[in-house]
């Protein structure tokens, strides 16, 4: 297709939408739907993403931080796929400091039910009560079960870093649009090159 292409839909001119990517910062008790209907929808925070936009991936109504919004369909099914092992970063709150074997296992992996075994990329202890976790897969509740796996008792979960973007600067509940090197840096991390 070029420029000067023109497509029509029943007599009517189309304009294809410039591609934005958002980040958003999540609050508990937000679903990752983009539902009207829904009084716990992020649609509630968001406000003037084009048509098409859609959330990258999932954080489920207990997990808040880090959620991707884009319009642009190559990158967000390249962000998600599985192939592309692409790092998301978690903070897990936990009600007391985890010994020394806890923090072995979840180094070191360990079955999380249904014949899946998850093993993260990095373990890094935050403070006292907290842990920062690196993995490559999104498996529904990994890190809740990756923790209860490990002996833990998880009490608060946020998402800080989806690929090289993370929420610096971003209060929670707000949004914008990701600034031109980010965008670029996020889509070298899936080889998606573009001109």
């Amino acid at each position: 297709m070029s420029d000067k292409d023109r497509v029509t839909y029943q007599g009517q001119s189309v304009k294809l939408q410039p591609f934005k990517t958002a980040v958003l910062n999540k609050p508990h008790g937000y679903e990752t739907t983009l539902s009207p209907d829904s009084k716990r929808s992020i649609l509630r925070l968001i406000s003037a993403l084009p048509p098409g936009t859609v959330p990258v991936g999932r954080l489920d109504i207990n997990t808040g931080g880090l959620l991707l919004l884009s319009n642009d369909g190559e990158l967000v099914n390249r962000l998600t796929h599985p192939s592309w092992e692409v790092e998301r970063e978690y903070r897990v709150f936990l009600n007391r400091t985890p010994g020394p074997s806890a923090v072995r296992l979840l180094r070191q992996g360990v079955s999380i039910g249904h014949g899946e075994y998850s093993k993260p990329l990095a373990v890094k202890l935050s403070d006292k009560r907290s842990v920062n976790i690196v993995l490559r897969t999104g498996r529904n509740h990994e890190v809740r079960r990756l923790i209860e796996a490990c002996g833990l008792q998880l009490e608060g979960l946020e998402r800080v870093r989806y690929g090289t973007v993370t929420l610096k600067g971003i209060e929670r509940g707000k949004w914008r649009l990701l600034y031109p090197d980010e965008l670029e840096a996020l889509k070298k991390t899936v080889k998606l090159n573009r001109n």
